[in-house]
């Protein structure tokens, strides 16, 4: 059994992602013990050293065969009408027959003296699996197009060679780009099942794609498992009355480091009143820094010392989920911060501003039915919103914890309920001949 899956996130560096790419692989390794599984991604040290018994597959490979233009002086030449012809005829070759334009690449490649070799390690890993899986994450939008249109292609490939495919974990938009909705129409209705992670957004977007409810299914975040599992093996007496913090400033979260000085207010008012340490959690390392960077600054001068230096130190998801653990609120503007708080029955407090957070705060907070409340940042004055909803987390604590449990569980049901079907896809699906690369 060859099993290919696209990580999506491909640099390792969000901690959440990685925490559904573990669960991923071990889900697919209890299913098949024997399997040979293949991961995509940009990162594979990082990968290895999380799943193990993996192999992994240069994304690289398929960025060039996608990006990649075989007569690319020659359009340049053009007049841009012609241009954009000629570059769709490219395209529809490339999707249509990536064996020959595999190999038109690879003489490309020899006649200037570079190496194509990450192509045919991509062709070969699409070609040979008997299963592809698209990893959960929050990818399949407007803010993430080259990865979106690199996800599409990996099934399309698929797809076309009948092998079974399957999208698990999912969040799914916004996404109103005319020309990544085109792709995503063509190609999510031929894939074999669609797990996403709430209902109130990705479902009503497939459906608008074409994608049958029957192959949809409500699964929850994979990444609740592991904050889950690690929760029931902690003491309960090592949970201390903090609050966690993490504030995602990102283009594609419209959030700049504007907010932060009203921020800091409420946060540092908040822990005062309930005499809790402001403790920093990142989610995202991109760079190295990233939500390290921000949290520095938001907690300049917090009476606490390990908020100083932004929570540098927690960088894998269990020691991200551990940390949540000895909070009693968090307060976040990374998703899966709030899924690392939920899954171990802490309330969250989820900042949003950009369509594509209120919607996956609006859909995790739905998915675990209560104990999460969603606070703008776009209203005119946030901050005193923020305190309150700290207080009243914070009053609410004890109580929203074993609903919020009890909504984990039923999640961790239905994903591997999901994954279990997978078995039933192969058994039904039995892939053609290998044909995409020679």
């Amino acid at each position: 059994m060859r099993i290919l899956v696209d990580s999506c996130s491909y640099n390792c560096q969000n901690v959440g992602d990685l925490a559904m790419l573990t669960v991923a692989v071990s889900r697919l390794q209890e299913l098949w013990p024997s399997a040979r599984i293949q991961v995509i991604t940009n990162a594979p040290h990082i990968v290895t050293r999380h799943c193990g018994a993996v192999e992994t597959v240069p994304v690289r490979g398929r960025r060039l065969l996608l990006q990649e233009h075989l007569f690319g002086r020659f359009r340049k030449l053009l007049p841009s009408s012609l241009a954009d012809r000629w570059g769709r005829a490219e395209d529809r070759f490339r999707r249509r027959r990536p064996d020959f334009f595999a190999a038109s690449l690879k003489l490309k490649a020899r006649l200037r003296g570079s190496d194509a070799a990450d192509v045919d390690a991509f062709l070969s890993a699409v070609d040979s699996a008997d299963l592809t899986i698209v990893n959960g994450a929050g990818i399949l939008n407007d803010a993430f197009p080259e990865n979106a249109f690199g996800i599409l292609a990996t099934l399309d490939l698929a797809i076309a060679r009948g092998t079974p495919t399957a999208l698990l974990g999912q969040g799914m938009g916004p996404m109103d780009d005319p020309e990544l909705c085109r792709r995503a129409a063509d190609v999510l209705p031929r894939a074999t099942l669609i797990g996403v992670r709430e209902s109130q957004a990705s479902v009503p977007l497939l459906k608008a794609l074409g994608v049958s409810a029957a192959r949809i299914v409500v699964t929850g975040d994979d990444a609740v498992e592991l904050a889950y599992s690690a929760m029931r093996s902690r003491s309960s007496a090592s949970r201390e009355p903090g609050i966690g913090v993490n504030v995602r400033v990102a283009p594609y979260a419209r959030v700049a480091h504007d907010v932060l000085t009203s921020l800091r207010d409420a946060l540092t008012g908040a822990a005062r009143a309930h005499r809790a340490r402001l403790i920093p959690i990142p989610i995202a390392h991109h760079g190295g820094r990233m939500d390290i960077e921000t949290l520095r600054d938001l907690l300049s001068g917090a009476d606490a010392a390990d908020a100083r230096d932004g929570g540098a130190n927690i960088v894998t998801p269990r020691m991200a989920i551990d940390r949540i653990g000895e909070c009693r609120v968090m307060v976040t503007g990374s998703y899966h911060g709030a899924v690392f708080a939920l899954a171990q029955g802490i309330p969250v407090v989820a900042l949003a501003k950009s369509p594509y957070y209120v919607d996956k705060m609006s859909g995790v907070a739905d998915q675990f039915g209560g104990g999460c409340e969603i606070v703008r940042l776009d209203a005119a004055d946030f901050a005193p919103s923020v305190r309150t909803a700290i207080d009243r987390a914070w009053a609410d604590a004890d109580r929203v914890r074993d609903p919020l449990l009890a909504a984990a569980a039923d999640q961790i049901r239905r994903g591997r309920a999901a994954y279990a079907r997978l078995r039933e896809l192969v058994t039904a699906n039995p892939p053609i001949p290998a044909r995409l690369v020679g």
